[in-house]
């Protein structure tokens, strides 16, 4: 399984941008740029510089921080040399129309805040005829080379390039070029109503063949396909060399954009066919074409992956070649136009997908009257990379680092608080250091103000039992105002845990309401309820019964230094 990865650092997306050398994966380039060809001597043109001035467009996407791929057309208004025909093939001076049509991959330099520079290399297709289609013309392919820079301001790029071509036919040619232009990259779900890419986004490790649902920013589509052309009757020549319906084959490759439901696609074709004029001497007319469009994605489900409808549009050029039995090059016809295509990708395996398209193109220059051409294709496609959003670290203030940093660590935990002071045992209300903190006398009875009072069954009454009882701690909390007493209501056993628990509260409460009544402050009172928990007794009959209904009174503090005994005791 082909696994070639590397680790993408933190990039910006930007809106309008070409001035950082490393861009968001597919983030979508275009440009447009003037020209100067210095043509080699071997074609027979006029070398002067205002004879090779010409002008085109470029149109790319990134698929990597630093790598893009990238398709120009050029047209260069030439002129032949005074004397020989223009290469001999009937052009005598005069007019020579050129033009380029090249594909290449860049890799671009980042160099901090300077301008950003670039290589590539890739593939030219190149045209020469003459002006009004007089005469013969040439169509060949070759190498091409490229080195630049890039010098934003404003949100667009001025974008300067070095060009040399490389022919190798007819004993090989080298050309040689400068471009300079300008070069913006917008964000298409901006454009199109959604939202603008922002902020700097980080992309975990960048990976060309790992398990993918559906294409992600930079993902590279490259296929080929099989198709059967149906030409109308301007295929060509008219009435002359007309390319007969039949079957050709081609190849494709495009890059998803930052919004990845758009994609970016180049293809080619080759329609070898036979004329359909047979009498005219030329027995063959094979069809090429090259086209550019913008695809839109409709995503659906099938079969558990994922697939999508497709429609897009663009610019294509189409070719023909004329040949008959004794010669296999009488001439070429091209023409430019429209593209249009609707189709579907069918996701059958990991990253693989079956595609079916059908294609229109319309030349409306061709002569005598537009060309249009339907064309009906199948075959397959694989998609290669694509950057995906590196999950972030999720831990107080390291949120801007990659989950996979060595640096995403949890911090340490807080230190636990202090232990508070501890408290007087004798005196909640003040600390152990005190120096009132002290034990009260030795032997000292505390019976008046811990002696319990008992309760009726089913009661929560005070009996008169009870009530001489309450009566004797009345000056014992008299005589000592900071002192704080917990009442406990019990129950005995007869009695579900929660009506007992309720009955033990409303026993407790009489008891402080009639300590209320005789003038004791009501915030000196704690009251707890345990039911049937803390019996005293254990056996089952009324005498045991007896001790366990009963309030419980503790000493919570004693609010000062030792407890004062009251007068009458």
């Amino acid at each position: 399984m082909l696994r070639r990865s590397w680790t993408v650092c933190a990039m910006t997306a930007l809106l309008l941008g070409g001035t950082a050398a490393a861009q968001s994966p597919g983030t979508l380039l275009v440009g447009g740029f003037g020209s100067w060809t210095k043509f080699d001597s071997k074609w027979g043109l006029e070398e002067d510089f205002g004879n090779s001035i010409g002008y085109g467009g470029r149109v790319g996407a990134f698929i990597a921080p630093n790598w893009n791929l990238e398709a120009d057309g050029q047209y260069i208004p030439a002129q032949a040399e005074d004397g020989p025909d223009y290469v001999g093939i009937g052009v005598p001076a005069g007019d020579v129309k050129g033009s380029n049509l090249s594909a290449r991959l860049v890799y671009s330099f980042p160099l901090g805040n300077m301008p950003s520079i670039h290589i590539g290399a890739g593939g030219v297709l190149q045209n020469f005829r003459g002006d009004n289609n007089q005469g013969g013309a040439i169509y060949q392919f070759g190498a091409n080379g490229l080195a630049g820079f890039n010098l934003g301001f404003g949100g667009i790029a001025l974008r300067v390039d070095g060009i040399v071509n490389y022919f190798p036919s007819n004993d090989g040619r080298f050309d040689f070029g400068a471009q300079a232009g300008l070069q913006f990259s917008p964000d298409l779900t901006n454009l199109f109503g959604g939202t603008t890419t922002s902020g700097p986004v980080t992309y975990a490790p960048y990976l060309w063949w790992d398990e993918m649902d559906a294409p992600l920013p930079g993902t590279v589509e490259i296929g080929g396909f099989a198709q059967w052309s149906f030409f109308d009757d301007n295929a060509g020549i008219s009435g002359v060399a007309v390319a007969e319906d039949g079957i050709g084959y081609g190849g494709r490759v495009g890059v998803f954009l930052s919004d990845p439901r758009w994609q970016i696609e180049g293809d080619g074709y080759y329609a070898p066919a036979d004329n359909a004029i047979e009498t005219s001497g030329i027995s063959e007319v094979n069809a090429h074409a090259f086209a550019m469009r913008l695809n839109y994605n409709f995503p659906f489900r099938l079969m558990n992956r994922q697939s999508q409808f497709i429609i897009g549009g663009g610019a294509t050029r189409t070719s023909y070649k004329f040949a008959s039995d004794a010669n296999d090059n009488i001439g070429y016809q091209y023409n430019y136009g429209a593209s249009a295509l609707a189709g579907v990708r069918l996701g059958i395996a990991n990253r693989t997908a079956i595609r079916l398209d059908g294609v229109l193109d319309y030349m409306p220059n061709h002569e005598p009257d537009a060309n249009m051409n339907i064309h009906v294709r199948g075959g397959l496609s694989f998609l290669l990379g694509g950057a995906r959003p590196e999950v972030m670290c999720t831990y107080a203030g390291l949120e801007s680092i990659p989950a996979s940093s060595p640096n995403c660590v949890a911090p340490p935990p807080p230190p636990p608080p202090p232990p508070p002071p501890a408290t007087c045992p004798y005196n909640a209300n003040i600390l152990a250091t005190d120096p009132a903190c002290v034990a009260p006398p030795a032997g000292f009875d505390t019976t008046a103000i811990t002696g319990p009072i008992y309760f009726d069954f089913d009661k929560s009454t005070i009996r008169s039992d009870a009530a001489a009882t309450l009566d004797r701690k009345i000056p014992w909390l008299q005589a000592n105002p900071g002192m704080r007493i917990r009442i406990e209501g019990n129950a005995d056993e007869r009695g579900s845990d929660e009506y007992n628990l309720a009955l033990g509260q409303r026993r407790a409460a009489s008891a402080k309401r009639y300590l209320v009544d005789h003038g004791i402050a009501a915030d000196r009172f704690d009251l707890v309820s345990y039911g049937e928990e803390r019996p005293v007794c254990t056996e089952h009959n009324e005498a045991c019964w007896q001790q366990n209904r009963r309030d419980d009174f503790r000493i919570v503090t004693i609010g000062s230094d030792r407890i004062v005994v009251p007068p009458q005791e």
